[in-house]
């Protein structure tokens, strides 16, 4: 009987083994602690980029209000006025509002009707082939007699330089709306006509990027020639 009551002594016991305590609970632990983290180093960085990126919809929401167009209608908003107009900015002197019309809506100077007489002895010409030089830096004119009439490049040439003659000086911008260039002029035949040019002894000062002056004269004498051309315009 005491062998039967021993059989009975585990009945209701858990049938399953005991578990043991794990013994890198400390390295389970450093691990836990580890993520934890970097958890936190990741929601730091996450919110702050999203505050980085809130300030930055909040300034394009000012400037699309300022600018809402996106067109520029206004080449300064892009350019300097050295850059755009070649020199400074003048002062415009406002008008008096006796010299003000305004004629639907629109607002502009009195119309002047003096008349400029010249004298009647006074005849303008152009200069002559002789006389083209006068006032004027000397060229190379060896280098100019060899220019070719028949070479649309070479003719190209022989009128910029005719023009410089006459006005002091030219704009590479200026060279087709005063018909010194071809229309059609390839980029290749206009580095050719730059060449001769330089050639012939014509000079280039460089005013802005882009704007180049063509003169006769001296290296030295680009700016002063340069500002003189402006100035007549």
């Amino acid at each position: 009987m005491e062998d039967l009551g021993k059989i009975w002594r585990n009945l209701g016991a858990n049938a399953s083994p005991t578990p043991e305590p794990a013994a890198n609970n400390e390295d389970i632990e450093r691990k836990i602690n580890d993520v934890q983290s970097e958890l936190y180093g990741t929601i730091d960085a996450l919110v702050s980029r999203v505050r980085a990126l809130e300030q930055q919809v909040a300034e394009l929401r000012v400037e699309f209000a300022e600018t809402p167009s996106k067109e520029f209608t206004n080449a300064f908003d892009l350019m300097s006025p050295e850059e755009l107009l070649g020199r400074k900015p003048q002062p415009i002197t406002p008008l008096d509002d006796e010299d003000v019309i305004r004629v639907k809506g629109f607002v502009a100077p009195a119309p002047s009707y003096e008349k400029i007489q010249l004298p009647e002895e006074e005849e303008l010409s152009l200069p002559d082939d002789e006389s083209a030089l006068s006032g004027v830096d000397p060229i190379n004119l060896e280098a100019f007699d060899l220019l070719d009439d028949n070479d649309p490049n070479h003719l190209d040439a022989s009128e910029i330089i005719t023009f410089i003659e006459s006005y002091g000086g030219v704009l590479n911008q200026e060279m087709k709306k005063k018909e010194l260039l071809r229309n059609d002029i390839t980029d290749k035949d206009r580095k050719e006509v730059y060449r001769l040019l330089e050639e012939c002894g014509i000079k280039s000062y460089k005013a802005n990027n882009f704007r180049t002056f063509y003169y006769i004269g001296s290296e030295s004498e680009g700016p002063t020639k340069y500002d003189t051309y402006m100035a007549t315009k």
